[in-house]
């Protein structure tokens, strides 16, 4: 019976916010400034990036691709925690919770999309003579499709690993939207598994774009370095 009421959680709690009282109105403002300048920000970057064929080159279509991947993110994110500090119940469903697959594939790939940004700069700095060949519009969009397969792919994989523990029927999430770690807290039992398999996919996520976008700057060094003059470099 005990088994029955950890896995029947319809429901989690949010209690990020609840201490706070009235200043969540305060928080709820801030929140919309800093969503709507964000918002702004990337459209201008978008829109100016679309509509200026001077700048339809990898670096730039790569710019706009991450600007839409930042506006992705925060559009699955920030509308629910811009509700919650005026709704009296901070709640959200099983199944909307299990969809922050959709904000961790954004920023996942976004890191990647990093890592790719990184290689453009090398190839049109070590190779400026053959950068359009290299950097065709082929390539460029087979990058971003990889870029994203990758966020995507490890995304699914955090998702599914956590949304199919049981969890305690107490469901109270300490924190202000269905990120990993809170949600964690309250399953109920082997969770070691995922954790381990989590922290080594998180890792991944950091260290290979890291690691990428390294190597690429180390070899723009190199090759500007020899330069004789300031100028020049």
């Amino acid at each position: 019976m005990e088994l029955v009421n950890e896995t029947v959680v319809r429901k989690f709690i949010f209690l990020g916010f609840s201490s706070l009282g009235r200043l969540q109105w305060l928080l709820f403002i801030i929140f919309l400034l800093f969503y709507l300048f964000t918002l702004a920000i990337n459209v201008i970057i978008i829109s100016t990036i679309v509509l200026d064929k001077a700048l339809h080159i990898p670096m730039y279509f790569f710019l706009a691709v991450l600007s839409c991947s930042e506006t992705c993110y925060t559009f699955v994110i920030v509308p629910k925690m811009l509700v919650d500090p005026l709704a009296q119940k901070k709640t959200i469903s099983f199944l909307g919770c299990a969809k922050v697959y959709f904000p961790f594939s954004f920023g996942c790939s976004h890191s990647f999309l990093l890592a790719v940004m990184g290689y453009d700069h090398y190839v049109a700095i070590c190779n400026l003579l053959h950068y359009t060949a290299i950097m065709g519009y082929g390539v460029c969009v087979g990058l971003v499709v990889a870029a994203c397969a990758c966020g995507f792919t490890i995304a699914k994989i955090i998702t599914s690993l956590v949304f199919h523990l049981h969890f305690h029927s107490s469901n109270q999430l300490h924190h202000f939207f269905c990120y990993i770690s809170p949600v964690l807290k309250v399953a109920s039992y082997h969770i070691q598994f995922s954790q381990i398999v989590i922290f080594m996919l998180w890792t991944l996520v950091l260290v290979i774009p890291l690691s990428l976008i390294l190597i690429s700057y180390i070899h723009i060094i190199t090759v500007i370095l020899p330069f004789p003059s300031t100028t020049g470099r």
